[in-house]
């Protein structure tokens, strides 16, 4: 794996995000607006599906709020991808970061999951609201302590 990431760290790309003064700092913004854009259609999307906000009808949630969500995924996952081949020997050697990335994976899933049973009513699509209300945000804080692991 080591040389993978080392393979990754070295290609032309990562290097020059490496040395870049300004392109480096807007991939680092674009994954942050990725990640509000996500987080913040798929908390209402969720709390609409849960039951827990029943003033919006959950199909004009989905109807309004996905569209802002995958946009929100893909910006991410590619700005994100920038930053890891940066670090990558770094980051695979971070548990907090695999971890995420764990997390990560299981709400796309979940999210995935939902889309495919989204016309169903009842406990299924709740659960699988309140499993992505409590992964997203948990996913939200182990990508901010990821700089702060020490190891």
């Amino acid at each position: 794996m080591s040389e993978i990431a080392a393979t990754l760290e070295a290609t032309a790309l990562a290097q020059f995000l490496k040395g870049s003064r300004w392109i480096y700092p807007l991939v680092n913004a674009g994954h942050i607006f990725g990640i509000a854009l996500l987080v913040g259609a798929v908390i209402p999307l969720d709390l609409t599906h849960s039951g827990l906000l029943k003033r919006i009808d959950p199909r004009a949630a989905a109807s309004l709020l996905q569209p802002f969500a995958l946009t929100g995924l893909l910006l991410a996952f590619f700005c994100g991808a920038l930053l890891f081949i940066t670090q990558a020997g770094d980051y695979l050697g971070n548990p907090i970061f695999l971890a995420k990335m764990v997390l990560v994976a299981a709400a796309t899933l979940n999210a995935v999951l939902h889309l495919r049973i989204e016309r169903a009513r009842g406990s299924a699509v709740r659960a699988i609201a309140l499993v992505s209300l409590a992964i997203w945000p948990t996913v939200l804080l182990l990508g901010r302590l990821v700089g702060y692991h020490i190891g």
